[in-house]
Formats: structure tokens, C-alpha cells, sequence
């Protein structure tokens, strides 16, 4: 057995390998295909790669080859739905969330965690405002807005909220320098048309106008301030004036009210004591002009018969002065009456015989 060798298969026949080969083509066929189906796929897949759908809340600008595409301003902003685009990089949707309202935090005009325990205040590193009475306030504001011009937004300027935020601070700094300390604290103070103004409104309306002029496409829809306060090395003197001006409006408010008190009542008394003397002059008015008749009437009978008025005046006198006497007494012809203060107490006057019947013939 160890003798034996061993020799090579004999070589298959030739129909065996033609039918491997026609396999290896039936394979390879089959793999071109689905291939070509793949790739067919993918390049449908790439084409339709563009076809998006834009939001409700946004729209969105379509750029072809870096270039807007639309030969009108209005024909640059697409509208939500369908939006059917070439793929990137051909064509590049960019959305702009038009009516989604963002806010941006102002937080470089309040002091910082290691200057609250500092003696003074460092320029560069501190942020702060400075009032039109020379104060110094810490303020933490909020501003929100909106998109208005999308396209303006999105190719006007490369960081839009950068340039918010710093347009914002100078809009801050410079409406409070015009402001005083009490009532920029309050947020409002009154012109002198007595009409009140509010802070977050004057500075919302200066950053609007600001952002007009850069042309940045945003629209400030509020400014809210969320803190507003003396910095801490003022804060306790700010404390001692918030109180003097408290205790001044209080002492102003009890003025007012006691001026509201007293002035209607002096009102009520001034209204009387004028209807009053009104009164006694025209009374004293009436009486005299009918005294004035009346004599000038007795006066033109008296020219016409003296003797007639002056008996007609002395009787009339004479009964008025019998009416207003309380007791009466006869004295005979020729008697002597003598009045004294006591007698005339008594309302009896003394009476004296005549001496001349006392004597006797």
C-alpha cells in the first residue's frame, strides 16, 4: 500500500463548464439589475430629495445656485404647503418661522455674581444704566419679536439677534438717560401734557425705530423689564429716599383729602352767605324805592293842602305810638308830668298836681 501514488482527477467534461459559465452570466445579469434598479430608485430618491413641506407658522425662501427664485419680492417668499424644489445642492429651502414670537434676554446692563460683594463698581466688567439725575440702576430686560421680512431677516445681516440684542441696549441706555431715577424705578412718569408715559413703550418704540434703519426685517411686538433696581453699593441710600418720598405722598394724599373735605363745605358756606346778602339787598332795595314812592306821593299832597297831610301825619303818628305804649293814662289839662329814669322802668311816669289849684284862693 505504501508503494501505491496518486494521481490527478481526470478534468471535467466540457459541457460542465460551459453551463458554470452561462450561470456566472445569469448572476451577474441579475446583479447589473438591481443595480440599475437601485440606482434608479436613488436617483428618483435624489430628484424628490427637494420636495418639502413648509409649515404653517413659516415660510420659506428658495434659493437656486445661491440666487432667490422669484423675479418679484412677493414671488421670493413661499408660502406653508407643498413647495416643490430641485435637490441640494441645486436648490436650498431655507424656513423662516414668520409667526412664531421669539425672545432674546438683555442681561448685559446688570451687574455680575462677583461685583455684589465689591466696594465699587468696574465699567468694563459691570453693566449698568445711568439715569438723567445721574443714578446708577441695574436692569434684566426681555425683548420679544417677530420676523416681518424673511428675506431681509435672513440675508440682511449674518447674526439678526446679535444686532437685536446690542440695538436693544443702546435703545435702553439711551431712553433711560433721559428718564430720573424715581420714576424710571416706577416705569412711567407723567409729561406735561398730564399724560403718562411708560417706559417699556418709549424704549420698545425706540428700538423699533433703530431696527427700521438697519433693515433687518424684525418686528418688536414688547420690551418687558424683569428686574429693575439700585445697585448694591446705592441700594440702602435709595431705600432712605423711596421712604422720605413715601412720607411725602402720604402727607400730600392727607392734604388732598382734607382739602377735599374742607373746600366743598367752604363752598356750600360761600354760596349761602352770598345768597343771603342778595337777599337783604333786595329787600333793603325794595323797601327803599317803595319808601321813595310813597313819600314822593305824600310830598305832591302835601304841595297841593299842607294843613290836610300834616293833621292826616300827625295822626297817624299818634296812633302808632298809642299802639306800641303798654298802659295808658289821662293827665287833666294844665298838670305838670315829670318823667324819671324809674318811672320810666316802671313805664308809670310820676304826676304832679298843679301847684297852682294846691294853694287855694
Amino acid at each position: 500500500m505504501s508503494g501505491q501514488r496518486d494521481f490527478p482527477l481526470p478534468p471535467p467534461p466540457k459541457e460542465s463548464r460551459s453551463r458554470r459559465t452561462e450561470q456566472i452570466g445569469a448572476g451577474v445579469g441579475a446583479g447589473m439589475r438591481i443595480i440599475g434598479l437601485l440606482a434608479a430608485l436613488l436617483i428618483i430618491l435624489f430628484w424628490c430629495s427637494g420636495i418639502t413641506m413648509v409649515q404653517p407658522n413659516e415660510v420659506a425662501l428658495l434659493t437656486r445656485f445661491g440666487k432667490l427664485v422669484g423675479d418679484t419680492p412677493g414671488d421670493h417668499v413661499q408660502p406653508p404647503g407643498i413647495l416643490l424644489a430641485l435637490p441640494y445642492p441645486i436648490d436650498e429651502v431655507i424656513r423662516i418661522p414668520v409667526k412664531e414670537e421669539r425672545e432674546v434676554a438683555i442681561d448685559r446692563l446688570q451687574l455680575g455674581a462677583a461685583s455684589n460683594n465689591a466696594t465699587a463698581l468696574d465699567p468694563i466688567r459691570d453693566g449698568y444704566v445711568l439715569c438723567g439725575d445721574q443714578h446708577i440702576l441695574q436692569t434684566n430686560v426681555r425683548v420679544k419679536y417677530r420676523i416681518s421680512d424673511p428675506v431681509a431677516f435672513h440675508f440682511q445681516a449674518d447674526r439678526p439677534e446679535h444686532i437685536l440684542k446690542e440695538a436693544a441696549a443702546a435703545s435702553i441706555v439711551q431712553t433711560i438717560a433721559g428718564w430720573n431715577a424715581m420714576d424710571t424705578l416706577r416705569l412711567q412718569r407723567s409729561t406735561r401734557a398730564e399724560e403718562v408715559e411708560r417706559l417699556p413703550i418709549a424704549v420698545r418704540d425706540s428700538l423699533q425705530q433703530r431696527l427700521d434703519q438697519l433693515g433687518i426685517g424684525i418686528q418688536v411686538s414688547a420690551v418687558e423689564f424683569r428686574e429693575i433696581i439700585p445697585t448694591p453699593q446705592l441700594a440702602e441710600a435709595f431705600e432712605n429716599v423711596q421712604s422720605e418720598q413715601i412720607h411725602i405722598e402720604t402727607r400730600k394724599r392727607e392734604a388732598e383729602g382734607f382739602a377735599a373735605r374742607t373746600l366743598p363745605k367752604a363752598e356750600a358756606d360761600r354760596y349761602t352767605l352770598v345768597n343771603e346778602a342778595t337777599r337783604f339787598q333786595t329787600d333793603v332795595t325794595t323797601k327803599a324805592d317803595e319808601e321813595v314812592t310813597l313819600f314822593d306821593k305824600v310830598y305832591a299832597q302835601y304841595l297841593a293842602n299842607p294843613e290836610l297831610v300834616w293833621s292826616r301825619l300827625y295822626l297817624e303818628a299818634m296812633e302808632q305810638i298809642m299802639q306800641s305804649v303798654g298802659r295808658l293814662k289821662f293827665v287833666a289839662p294844665g298838670t305838670r308830668i315829670v318823667i324819671s329814669p324809674k318811672s320810666s322802668l316802671e313805664k308809670s311816669p310820676s304826676v304832679v298836681s298843679n301847684p297852682a289849684k294846691e294853694q287855694g284862693p
